[in-house]
């Protein structure tokens, strides 16, 4: 009988499919924007994701499953940064999250030199990313509140990717931190899992609707 971690799960990774595949469909919509990359980056998750679950399936604390996880970060947060920083025209906010971003690669230089990427996981390369990313998606809104877009809003892509990637990040932090350095397998470990399910399923539910209610950007 399936667990209510097990459905969450699940539908998360139905989820990850689904919205790739809509991605690729209304792609013609944004090819012309820097976000014409973005179905390679859901592609990355939905591949990184299902690859790091059947690692952990055949065996444990493989070194190939960190690898696989934290080059999947530095790509991923690199990605989101560089889009917020062309989506933003305030000048001293793109030189804000060009600093954001170079603090980011130390971290995983850090990691890299004194971790090894096939070690352990990056855990403060991860919170430093999305840490960072709140900070971005912080200066986008207020953007966005200075521009005309403000009135469009609900139709551009970017804001519900935005919105379901900050939602996220704020609840998943203190979970991560939790499951890294207090981890203990008890009932509280199984919420924190629900809680985890649960916000990436709400993050990919508010990329789908930004992907059915976008509309092309002139």
């Amino acid at each position: 009988m399936e667990t209510i971690l097990d459905i969450l799960k699940n539908t998360y990774l139905i989820l990850y499919v689904i919205v790739f595949v809509i991605s690729l469909i209304k792609l013609p919509l944004y090819k012309h924007t820097p976000l014409k990359l973005l179905p390679i980056i859901l592609f990355l998750t939905m591949i990184t994701e299902y690859i790091g679950f059947y690692l952990k399936d055949v065996a444990h604390d493989i070194p190939l499953n960190f690898f696989v996880y934290n080059t999947y970060y530095l790509i991923h947060f690199s990605f989101f940064f560089y889009i917020f920083m062309r989506m933003v025209e305030n000048d001293r906010f793109k030189k804000n999250i060009k600093i954001s971003l170079i603090i980011f690669w130390l971290f995983f230089l850090s990691d890299l030199v004194f971790t090894g990427i096939f070690e352990d996981s990056f855990t403060r390369t991860y919170i430093a990313g999305a840490g960072i990313l709140i900070f971005c998606i912080i200066l986008y809104y207020i953007s966005i509140l200075q521009s005309s877009l403000v009135l469009v809003v609900k139709s551009d892509l970017l804001f519900w990717v935005s919105v379901g990637l900050f939602l996220f990040y704020i609840g998943y932090i203190p979970i991560k931190i939790i499951k890294t350095w207090f981890y203990k397998p008890d009932s509280f470990f199984e919420i924190l899992l629900m809680i985890q399910f649960s916000l990436v399923n709400i993050m990919y539910l508010f990329f789908l609707t930004g992907f059915l209610w976008m509309k092309k950007r002139l």
